[in-house]
């Protein structure tokens, strides 16, 4: 089984791949490795890896919020603009607030945000890969396609660390010092199960590397059952339009025990 984590950006250069591999050890157990894919995260290159491997983790929006969507048509046809002085329907998906509310972070808007252009890219790999797997992956997460959220995954995990997000290639800069710290915990908490010696200087020297073996050890938790999905009826029928943030459950060393 092989599952690929992705920090999705806007431009390839910015765009991290990490993938992991299962690796049977026994009748009853298993261990994974860590590796990053050769070449440049162009967008032939992800359809590419989409169909090579079993799951994929990808941090970026799968959908935009459906009132805006709405508003959005309304204001196409002429049609009474639908929105409020209350804008946060139209900004913020139901998985957007539910992650604020469980105090696991800030998920920025897929509408009126930067992020809109990822969005706009993962929605037209959404569209390729379709085309190559026979049917578009469900937005829930219930399929081979999953939304994540590393920074909640590192809430919950307790290992965040504050401002590992770009800097230099300076050793001794914040920004990689706060990295290094993060990639060590992962190493230990995961050791049992996770082989990380492959990645272990790419996430150091970068987040977008660093987020997308996050997105992928988060995918991982999903194959087993280990992340929060919606809970209502309501929930479910947005996630499956507006997409879904999976959050794991379970601590590192807990994932790989399904």
């Amino acid at each position: 089984m092989q599952v690929l984590g992705i920090d999705l950006a806007a431009q390839p250069k910015s765009t991290g791949l990490v993938l992991l591999s299962r690796v049977e050890t026994g009748p009853v157990g298993s261990t994974w490795t860590a590796e990053l894919p050769l070449g440049e995260a162009t967008d032939e290159f992800l359809i590419g890896l989409g169909t090579q491997v079993d799951v994929i983790g990808v941090d970026a929006p799968l959908g935009w919020p459906e009132p805006f969507v709405l508003a959005m048509q309304a204001h196409q046809d002429f049609a009474v603009w639908p929105g409020t002085e209350n804008r946060r329907p139209l900004t913020h998906r139901r998985t957007d607030d539910w992650v604020r509310d469980q105090g696991w972070g800030q998920p920025m808007s897929a509408s009126a945000d930067r992020l809109g252009s990822v969005a706009m890219r993962c929605a037209l790999l959404q569209r390729e890969w379709a085309k190559q797997w026979g049917n578009a992956a469900p937005r829930d997460g219930s399929g081979r396609l999953l939304e994540v959220y590393p920074a909640a995954a590192l809430r919950v995990w307790g290992i965040g660390q504050p401002g590992y997000k770009g800097g230099t290639k300076d050793p001794q800069d914040p920004a990689r010092l706060a990295r290094e710290e993060i990639v060590s915990s992962l190493s230990k908490a995961t050791d049992s199960w996770l082989e990380l010696s492959a990645v272990r200087a790419g996430c150091v020297a970068s987040d977008h590397t660093l987020d997308a073996l996050l997105s992928a050890v988060v995918a991982v938790a999903a194959q087993n059952g280990f992340t929060a999905g919606p809970e209502t009826e309501e929930e479910l029928r947005l996630a499956k339009t507006e997409g879904w943030i999976h959050v794991p459950l379970k601590g590192l060393q807990e994932i790989c025990l399904a």
